[in-house]
């Protein structure tokens, strides 16, 4: 069998992406688009498509930088996301970069109205051959004020067949909403071990359903980032 090019990959992409558009306009009811653009001196330039076929399902497609440490850099990605309930969602997704597969999903399951169980898993498949990842996270939201949390659990990145222990960690996401439609929001995180990162954000939703923003911050590694959004 003959191995698939990067082109014709990404034309399977755009061919799927034309089927989900005619498929999905009947059901959208509003406008099924959104999209994010950024750009920031670690993440340099960043964009992500999307549209919502039905409450159930979504396409997204983009060239951003996936979270965690096995997959570095920005990448070409195509995801297919699906939403059985509204606390819980499932994605899977191909890297055209790099040829990967992504599996995962994240869940917010209420035990009451001030605690939340938060779960988020991604697997990462190499498409031949090479290491396998699984990046997750699991923790508890808890209620401190209004639209202010702090949120204790572990994460890691987790490669398959080799010895492992979960980061342990405590963040802040702290929420203020100004006039005229202004908001800050500061999201300090400390790990067990001593690590700390940080960022605060600044944003302004517009009257035609558009938000910029701008973001300052610092990683564990103590490198700076700044840098801005617009989405919609």
């Amino acid at each position: 069998m003959v191995k698939k090019s990067k082109f014709q990959r990404a034309l399977m992409v755009i061919s799927i992406l034309g089927m989900v558009f005619v498929a999905g306009l009947p059901v959208a009811g509003v406008t099924p688009w959104s999209g994010t653009a950024s750009y920031s001196l670690q993440g340099k330039a960043q964009f992500q498509v999307g549209y919502q076929v039905s409450d159930l399902f979504a396409f997204d497609f983009g060239y951003r930088e996936l979270a965690g440490e096995a997959l570095t850099g920005n990448r070409w990605l195509g995801q297919i996301r699906w939403t059985p309930v509204e606390t819980m969602a499932f994605h899977a997704g191909y890297d055209l970069t790099g040829d990967h597969y992504l599996l995962g999903g994240r869940a917010q399951l209420p035990l009451n109205p001030n605690l939340t169980l938060v779960s988020g898993l991604n697997k990462m498949l190499p498409a031949e051959g090479g290491s396998k990842y699984l990046d997750y996270r699991l923790g508890l939201q808890i209620g401190i004020g209004y639209h202010h949390y702090l949120f204790a659990g572990g994460q890691g990145l987790y490669q398959v067949g080799a010895d492992h222990e979960p980061e342990l960690f405590v963040e802040l996401d702290l929420n203020w909403f100004l006039p005229q439609n202004w908001a800050v929001r500061v999201q300090p995180h400390v790990g067990v071990e001593g690590d700390f990162s940080h960022q605060t954000t600044v944003t302004k939703e517009w009257t035609n359903k558009l938000e910029t923003g701008l973001f300052v911050g610092q990683d564990t590694k103590g490198r700076w980032d700044l840098g801005l959004f617009v989405r919609y």
